[in-house]
């Protein structure tokens, strides 16, 4: 308590009202401070202890896990000559990963080139044949007209008895040989563009061979299909790759969630798109506000939990596998809630000092969860009751 006390002689208005200004002054100090008062030691400072409205939660547990996890596998049979990453590396999209050798794909390859190169020679040599049976055709069909007027003529002439029989024979002899020549030509070239389809064959053979090989080169090289890490690595230079034993593990990096196993009881407080506080235990107390975007329709009905997914912002900190907790709010709830820094702690035990009168007493209390800098009191403690808070602000 503070007290004014002014002699009588100096009891004038002016000092008078000076300190009834004081009074005021103290007493509005302590108006506006009801929960913190002064103890009789005025180093110490004591809290009435309250409940206090806080929101009613629930924790979940889960892991970290990345959206898309993809397992690569060659799709040939080779020996592996170079493996170029290893776990724990972040790798961009297209990277090489995997080289494995290809030396009897490349005598494939020259194989196929040499046949595809013997093919063009032939489609050219036979075009160039067909180029000339073309103009012999022409020349016999040009032959044929011609022994053909030439006949018609010495037949009237014949019909005429105008020629002898000699003549007409002949007329009819070189018509005969015309229409031989042009039917030999045509024959001819029939045949030779029988041919050319064939060879046209063998060199689309050829191609479709080249493109195969080439293919299969290309499959020589595994590459990451996206940006990520490399979770695991399978496989060691100087090992047998076959189609679909496993090479490397790959991850994304840009998508990471936490799936938590959530009781069937709390699905009712959770929807997509609602936010979900996420505490990672090997990243330190500090909570990161993660977004529910799937909840997997079908539970487990021996445990009956459900798997919810929360979208977390990237974070290079982050791991798979890590064990991760978030909060489901369910409401509201009042708690009886003291300052942290009035806890003292005995070995395994903790507790308060409460004020007795004038002065302060050790109680054991049980604690349960934190908010902020204030700390759930479960049992030991009653509303009301002033507790001594140490240190003392000043």
């Amino acid at each position: 308590m503070m007290y004014c006390s002014i002699d009588l002689a100096f009891r004038t208005p002016r000092v008078i009202r000076s300190c009834l200004s004081l009074a005021m002054v103290v007493g509005l100090l302590l108006a506006a401070a009801p929960v913190f008062a002064q103890g009789p030691d005025s180093g110490q400072l004591w809290y009435k202890a309250a409940f206090s409205t806080v929101p009613l939660t629930e924790e979940v547990v889960g892991t970290i896990q990345p959206t898309t996890v993809t397992t690569l596998s060659s799709k040939i049979l080779g020996n592996v000559v170079e493996v170029l990453r290893r776990e724990g590396e972040t790798v961009a999209a297209g990277d090489l990963l995997v080289r494995i050798d290809a030396k009897e794909i490349g005598s494939d390859l020259q194989g196929a080139q040499a046949s595809l190169a013997e093919a063009q020679a032939a489609i050219a040599e036979v075009r160039s044949q067909i180029t000339t049976a073309q103009a012999a055709k022409q020349a016999a069909e040009s032959e044929l007209n011609l022994a053909e007027v030439s006949h018609a003529r010495i037949k009237d002439l014949y019909d005429k008895k105008s020629v002898t029989r000699q003549e007409y024979d002949q007329a009819v002899n070189r018509l005969n040989q015309a229409r031989s020549q042009v039917a030999q030509a045509t024959s001819q070239i029939a045949a030779l563009q029988a041919r050319l389809a064939q060879i046209s064959a063998r060199n689309e053979q050829a191609r479709a061979g080249i493109s195969k090989v080439s293919t299969l080169k290309d499959l020589t090289e595994v590459r990451a299909p996206f940006a990520g890490r490399v979770v695991a690595r399978r496989v060691e230079p100087g090992a047998l790759a076959a189609p679909g034993v496993p090479l490397m593990v790959l991850e994304d990096l840009g998508r990471i969630r936490f799936e938590a196993i959530v009781p069937e009881r709390l699905l009712g407080f959770l929807s997509e798109g609602a936010t979900m506080a996420v505490r990672i235990d090997a990243l330190g107390p500090q909570e990161v506000i993660g977004r529910v975007v799937e909840m997997v329709p079908a539970g487990d009905p021996l445990s009956l939990t459900f798997t919810v997914r929360i979208a977390l912002d990237d974070d290079p900190r982050l791991r798979t596998g890590m064990y991760a907790r978030g909060t489901v709010v369910k409401g509201q709830e009042q708690v009886l809630l003291v300052p942290i820094s009035s806890i003292e702690r005995r070995g395994q035990l903790e507790g308060v000092h409460v004020r007795n009168q004038d002065r302060a007493v050790f109680r054991l209390v049980k604690t349960g969860r934190r908010f902020g800098d204030q700390i759930e009191i479960l049992s030991g403690l009653a509303p009301g009751e002033e507790i001594r808070v140490s240190p003392a602000p000043r």
